[in-house]
């Protein structure tokens, strides 16, 4: 049996380490088997070689070093960098995010540090294991309550179904992290029980939830959607099927990975024929997924459709949640009448449902709507509610977007060197942070160089270049647009070309404005 063990010194059990291999190699396996999916190398780069004279070289080093390390246990390879677990290898961190009992390890190790005493000296790859190592203790010590002794009552299907519907409802009520313990505890009855059928919709429900209330990267919650979608398929569950591939394509959007959203949508599509509410869903995820992107009009037409699916179907959360993106697309292209309207749709629906844990969200394209009105005193109020209540429910996405609301209302209202200073951080932050949606970083990006051309043009091309770099490694390529239009602005003839010859390829005639 051959165990890789991250949590405490990284080690194969059994095998002496290779001489030489340092820390980096151990930092990306890490980094590789604690993300949700493929990891684009640009990320890797950013996290493990942000100072590096030749970093594409020093990556191909420590792949070549991380490979010697944990030989064929686990394959390493591909853009973006996967990994694949051989058969018959455990993994000690694999097992604490699926909350499975140990194999070759001990389950008194579950708690221990990740990378303990092999951590680089890099302070973005710091950040980001400081928040791994907090969530794997979590995980950890679950595990253990869970399998030192089971004291859970046995359940039956109705039961599991039953609390799978009360963690919803607790999340609804804006205790997330509640929640989604509840519907952990749902998982582990439906194991149990000993019920695939069972079993795949508690885990469906539970990685919906987790990836979207607590963190949209998190690797175990994708993995039980992954199980979901493999326990659906194999038994016809075409509902639950398309919940998780619709949810795994979120994921993979959120996380820079178009292409792979993309996919998982179209496979989400395919298991939600002929049923409407299933449609609306995946209509809803396409729409998220291609705001930014090439096709910011099939956006708004695929959010048409769950609008319309939904309300047929007399969903209102939903159609709540799809009114809110539609909004949020339109304002993308300048639609800022028809964006109102949707804005104060989801505002209406949200007050009526008395959905907490959405309102930020809604209320923050309301403040873009004032904002785009020149109501800037009034968006301010706005926005500084909405960051409040984003802060009580502990959601990063929407304090990072209400943050920046806030910020581009002082500076409409003449404090941009304030709100520069203000923003600064925040989007490198969000970047080793990892939980937050990639777009929300390149909105930020993009404030932060408006706001930062009114005094200070040197740091505005520089950020704008920032800007650019990230939106084309995000596959976000509007926001790369964008950055060449601050440039512009700023005198740059080349960006002025430039931005028009991207703006070309767009469906956004919004982006041609100079």
């Amino acid at each position: 049996m051959t165990v890789v063990r991250l949590l405490g010194p990284p080690h194969l059990v059994g095998s002496a380490p290779p001489p030489g291999r340092g820390r980096k190699p151990w930092a990306l396996l890490a980094l590789l088997l604690c993300s949700t999916g493929p990891v684009p190398r640009s990320r890797v780069i950013d996290l493990l070689f942000p100072d590096a004279a030749d970093p594409q070289a020093a990556l191909r080093w420590t792949l070549s070093q991380a490979r010697r390390a944990v030989g064929d246990a686990v394959r390493i390879g591909g853009d973006p960098l996967g990994r694949e677990v051989a058969d018959g290898v455990h993994v000690d961190v694999l097992d604490v995010l699926a909350g499975r009992a140990p194999v070759g390890w001990p389950l008194g190790e579950a708690t221990l540090p990740l990378l303990e005493g092999a951590e680089p000296d890099v302070a973005e790859f710091g950040v980001w294991l400081h928040g791994r190592r907090r969530d794997l203790a979590v995980a950890g010590a679950r595990l253990q309550r869970t399998h030192r002794a089971r004291r859970f009552s046995p359940a039956g299907r109705g039961a599991v179904r039953d609390l799978v519907r009360i963690g919803e409802q607790v999340m609804d009520a804006g205790a997330a992290r509640d929640g989604t313990a509840i519907l952990a505890g749902a998982v582990r009855r439906a194991r149990a029980l000993g019920d695939d059928a069972v079993l795949a919709e508690a885990l469906a429900h539970y990685g919906r939830g987790y990836v979207h209330a607590v963190a949209s990267t998190d690797p175990g919650a994708a993995a039980a959607l992954r199980e979901a979608d493999r326990l659906a398929t194999r038994d016809g569950l075409a509902d639950v099927a398309a919940l998780a591939r619709r949810e795994l394509g979120f994921v993979a959007t959120a996380t820079g990975d178009q292409a792979g959203g993309r996919r998982r949508m179209d496979r989400a599509d395919a298991a939600a024929a002929g049923r409407p509410e299933a449609e609306a869903g995946v209509a809803y995820g396409r729409g998220f997924a291609l705001v930014d992107t090439l096709a910011s009009a099939g956006a708004v037409a695929e959010l048409d459709r769950a609008v319309a699916l939904t309300e047929a179907a007399d969903r209102p959360r939903a159609a709540a949640a799809a009114y809110a993106m539609r909004g949020r697309a339109r304002l993308q292209r300048d639609e800022d009448e028809q964006a109102a309207d949707d804005v104060a749709r989801a505002r209406a629906l949200v007050a009526e449902l008395d959905w907490t844990p959405l309102r930020p969200w809604v209320e923050f394209l309301h403040g873009e709507v004032l904002l785009r009105a020149g109501r800037a005193a009034e968006a301010e109020t706005v926005f500084a509610d909405a960051r409040t209540l984003a802060e009580v429910l502990d959601d990063a996405c929407w304090i990072a977007l209400t943050g920046r609301g806030l910020a581009s209302a002082r500076a409409q209202r003449g404090d941009p060197a304030g709100t520069a200073a203000a923003l600064g951080c925040t989007p490198d932050t969000l970047v080793a942070a990892a939980d937050v949606c990639c777009w929300i970083e390149l909105h930020i990006r993009d404030a932060l160089c408006a706001v930062t051309a009114a005094f200070d043009e040197p740091a505005a091309f520089a950020e704008s270049r920032v800007l650019a770099d990230r939106a084309e490694r995000a596959g976000l390529g509007e926001f790369a647009v964008r950055a060449a239009r601050h440039r512009a602005r700023l005198g740059d003839r080349d960006a002025a070309r430039e931005q028009q010859a991207r703006a070309g390829r767009y469906d956004n005639p919004a982006l041609l404005r100079t």
